[in-house]
């Protein structure tokens, strides 16, 4: 029976050095996926602060074509919202050449 303890006992050993060593892996995996993460999370919050200045900037030296800007957006959504609503006809025949003109006047401001 002290060779069956024995034999048990480094069994139990072997499995609780395993059950360690795969803890320790998925510890140090966290560890650097964390890091990771906060990396992509810093960068990613730097980019967003510096494209807002950008866009808070263009808004401050260009107020009119910010507005026209923000009033053919409005307008291109309010039209894509109503074109899935049932009134398909009427907005089928207003949507296209207000989207045309909008992409227009979006492709002379750009330029």
């Amino acid at each position: 029976m002290d060779n069956e303890t024995n034999k048990f006992e480094t069994d139990f050993a072997s499995v609780t050095a395993t059950a360690q060593n795969i803890l320790d892996q998925g510890t140090e995996a966290f560890g650097k996926a964390e890091q990771v993460v906060g990396e992509a999370y810093d960068k990613t919050t730097q980019k967003v602060k510096e494209t807002y200045e950008k866009a808070k900037s263009y808004s401050d030296e260009n107020p009119s074509k910010t507005l026209f800007i923000a009033l053919g957006i409005g307008v291109g959504i309010g039209l894509l919202l109503g074109a899935s609503s049932s009134h398909r006809s009427r907005t089928g025949r207003i949507a296209e050449p207000v989207i045309n003109a909008l992409s227009d006047i979006a492709h002379e401001v750009f330029r």
